[in-house]
């Protein structure tokens, strides 16, 4: 547990259980005692020096320009006096990583109505982010947090801006749903989002991962075990085009997923075509049949909350964000 502190932190924040860790640091449950409302509080290992240094941390730049109902909220970024940053996250039951595994063990598969809601949700969100210029790049089930039928996109911390000029790196987004583009350090943009989309819908269905390699070339194996090799290539920069596909047919995804219906294997598809520039944006994956009921009958979205800028706190003064 963490140590009494009469920062304002402690004041403002009681901590409860630990419900997360990873390499960034970890997550707490936590009440605020000003409001009420149950909140998370990520605790970040890497030390901060410095406002512009907050400022700049992708995650907290992103979230405090966002303000989408499937986009998780920042509610505050506050540094202790020791540098050590803590980000104020609205509360979710459960991330959807959790959800499936807990389903595995009970042989709970989730009902279509439940699959067509998450992922429309899912899909709103991509949009947003899409369309405001940058992608997620580590779409993952883990990734996705759940409450109730509310579904919502965090840990932006890998994001990137679709026009940037970063260099091209092969350690983005989880191995089971890393592009084929990524694998094999080609150029990648939004489009590898898509392809984790259709890698969570496979999981959605299976309770399980499609692609479950163990290192780059495993994964490589896999995805051509279910989907073919290639034949066109074209889509690789030259440098990538030296790479040599085991040679496998395929199999149909319809045979691996039994009883899935026919728009489901369609999107799933066209989600994972080998080719980036083949597989629909978020907005083209919106307009697919699959869809059509989450259009009759939307859910509600108790979670929404759309409160003041996010306030970025330090013990030595409150900054909010324009």
């Amino acid at each position: 547990m963490m140590k009494e502190n009469p920062s304002y932190l402690f004041s403002r924040y009681t901590f409860g259980t630990k419900i997360g860790e990873g390499s960034f640091g970890c997550v707490w449950k936590a009440f605020d005692n000003h409001t009420g409302e149950i909140v998370a509080i990520k605790v970040l290992k890497d030390k901060v020096a410095s406002w512009k240094d907050i400022r700049n941390l992708q995650e907290v730049k992103l979230l405090c320009e966002f303000d989408d109902p499937n986009i998780v909220q920042l509610k505050q970024a506050i540094q202790e006096d020791n540098g050590t940053l803590y980000l104020v996250f609205e509360y979710m039951d459960s991330s959807l990583g959790k959800v499936i595994r807990d389903r595995c063990d009970r042989d709970d598969y989730f009902t279509e109505f439940e699959i067509r809601n998450y992922c429309f949700q899912i899909l709103k969100g991509l949009d947003y982010m899409h369309r405001h210029g940058c992608f997620h790049c580590d779409l993952k089930p883990d990734n996705l947090l759940v409450s109730g039928d509310v579904i919502k996109i965090a840990d932006l911390g890998s994001a990137q801006e679709i026009r940037s000029n970063s260099p091209y790196k092969e350690y983005i987004t989880s191995r089971w749903y890393r592009a084929p583009e990524v694998l094999l350090y080609s150029e990648y943009g939004s489009a590898i989002d898509m392809w984790a989309m259709g890698a969570i819908l496979a999981e959605f269905y299976l309770t399980c991962p499609l692609f479950p390699g163990d290192c780059g070339y495993d994964q490589l194996y896999r995805i051509c075990d279910v989907l073919g090799s290639p034949v066109d290539t074209s889509w690789l920069r030259e440098s990538a085009k030296h790479y040599r596909f085991p040679q496998l047919k395929g199999i149909s995804i319809d045979e691996i997923m039994t009883d899935v219906p026919k728009d489901a294997i369609e999107l799933m598809a066209w989600l994972l075509s080998w080719n980036p520039n083949k597989r629909p944006t978020a907005a083209e994956a919106l307009r697919h049949p699959f869809f059509n009921q989450c259009y009759e009958v939307q859910p509600a979205l108790p979670c929404q909350s759309i409160g003041p800028p996010v306030a970025l706190e330090s013990t030595r003064g409150v900054v909010h964000a324009q």
